[in-house]
């Protein structure tokens, strides 16, 4: 048929500008390679191995595993830019989503991508994208062979004697950024190690039941699981609730961490994850068993606060709705579905309202006699006849020495501090807690030199009360408020 008589044209995109484009899809190292563990999990590795090579001509990343593999088509699918239709249904096991993971994460750090694999027939295939080539061709064109010999040491052999795949990065122009070699080495020993976690964090349920072995170059990857941060002291877990979206089963189960000030100190650095434990709060999204969210309100009407620290909501979901969890290319971002977003948002409203209970009750522990890891707080919670009030903590160190500096005079302190609990503006206070919307000045926010000097001055004071130096560090060590500034002991 003559181009006159259609009614229609058909527009190729040019192969060097398409793949640009595909560089920046907004990947990090860490969700770059998460995407590719997917691909291995999918076809059912045990082993997954992470390694990496610095010198000043060939730097590379390698990611092989004993899954399944490839044969030729196969493979040669999986180098196509959308090689699966998102609309089409997966596998309930499948961690893919669009069919360009491989593609997008790979390119997003690297200009050349090869892959080596071998299935059950024993035959070795290799294909490679080298962006350079297909600029210099304005072709899209796809190398059946490694692109040069440093490339072929770089993939080495294929692992083990079974099936498997090798996934080689190399001109890694998006992860060395200066000519130096030692500095190069540095910034991959700490990208790296960001790496580690955040593979500890998104696939800990896989290596905690013992499906997946993955190691980054030589060294296991340990699991992190967000709910159990502690041996010694366990989570509270909330109810669990099955909701539903076109017959598809949802999930929901809260959890509260336990406080800080209970966790031995050798366990509080789990808290930390990868961002801090403030910045880890929220809803932690699953898709099957393999966590894409972590720590964020989505687009609830909530936001990150210090007093709800301690919540943190788990979420399971089937890969048949990711339509309508709006999943995009990096299984990194969501939205909350119309249909069932204001049962979640009372499920995450109730379970905040308990995390807040948690962490503001710490206020109601004094340190006791002979007991110097309690800490000491400003205020006491006490309860006469049925009703539950706060007054300032008299046997505070900061409340005595001011007593004892006034004397004769001290009955003027006492009567304000009388006055001060006294009119404390409860109902205002749980009034402002109580909306989600509204953002906490969190204790000595944007004033930590105050409270520097206020910890430097409160010691200088109990020295000069008589208390030895030794003592009166570790009184003012113990208060609440100077936990981050606490001077160790000689």
């Amino acid at each position: 048929m003559k181009r006159q008589t259609q009614n229609y044209d058909i527009i190729r995109p040019e192969p060097e500008s398409l793949l640009q484009a595909a560089r920046s899809f907004g990947y990090s190292l860490e969700t770059a390679i998460a995407d590719l563990i997917d691909n291995s999990i999918t076809a059912r590795a045990t082993i997954i191995k992470i390694t990496y090579g610095i010198d000043i001509y060939s730097s590379f990343v390698k990611i092989e595993d004993n899954g399944d593999g490839m044969n030729e088509a196969q493979l040669m699918n999986a180098m196509k830019m959308g090689s699966y239709n998102p609309l089409n249904q997966r596998c309930e096991t499948d961690l893919g989503r669009f069919g360009l993971g491989l593609k997008t994460a790979s390119f997003s750090q690297c200009r050349r991508l090869t892959v080596k694999t071998r299935n059950q027939s024993d035959k070795e295939f290799i294909r490679c994208w080298d962006l350079d080539i297909v600029a210099a061709k304005k072709e899209w064109v796809l190398l059946r062979k490694c692109a040069d010999k440093k490339s072929e040491r770089n993939l080495g052999e294929i692992l083990g004697k079974d099936s498997s795949t090798v996934v080689l990065w190399e001109k890694l122009d998006r992860l060395i950024e200066s000519n130096e070699l030692q500095s190069n080495r540095e910034h991959f020993y700490r990208k790296f190690e960001s790496v580690k976690k955040h593979l500890g964090l998104t696939f800990h349920r896989f290596i905690e039941a013992g499906m997946v072995s993955i190691s980054l170059v030589e060294e296991e990857v340990e699991p992190i699981s967000p709910f159990n941060v502690s041996e010694e002291v366990p989570s509270k877990e909330l109810a669990e609730e099955q909701l539903s979206i076109n017959g598809q089963p949802i999930l929901i189960q809260p959890f509260i961490l336990p406080h800080e000030s209970k966790i031995p100190q050798i366990e509080r650095v789990k808290l930390d994850m990868v961002r801090g434990w403030t910045e880890h709060q929220g809803i932690y999204l699953y898709r099957n068993n393999r966590l894409i969210i972590d720590g964020t309100w989505l687009d609830l009407d909530f936001r990150k606060k210090e007093s709800q620290r301690l919540c943190r909501i788990k979420i399971d979901i089937p890969n048949s709705i990711d339509h309508e969890w709006q999943i995009d290319v990096k299984k990194a971002s969501a939205k909350v579905p119309d249909t069932i977003r204001k049962r979640i948002k009372i499920i995450c409203f109730t379970a905040i309202e308990k995390a807040i209970k948690v962490y503001t009750h710490r206020g109601t522990y004094i340190r006791q006699k002979d007991d110097k890891n309690r800490l000491i707080y400003l205020w006491k919670v006490k309860q006469h006849q049925g009703k539950r009030y706060f007054e300032i903590n008299k046997l505070h160190p900061i409340y005595q020495l001011i007593n004892e500096y006034l004397q004769d005079d001290a009955y003027i302190f006492n009567d304000y501090m009388k006055t001060l609990g006294e009119t404390l503006p409860i109902g205002f206070i749980v009034s402002t807690f109580s909306d989600p919307s509204m953002i906490m000045k969190d204790v000595f926010e944007g004033s930590k030199e105050d409270l520097n000097r206020i910890y430097q001055n409160t010691i200088a004071a109990l020295i000069s009360s008589g208390v030895s130096e030794k003592e009166a560090i570790e009184k003012v060590n113990n208060i609440d408020c100077f936990q981050t500034v606490k001077r160790n002991l000689k």
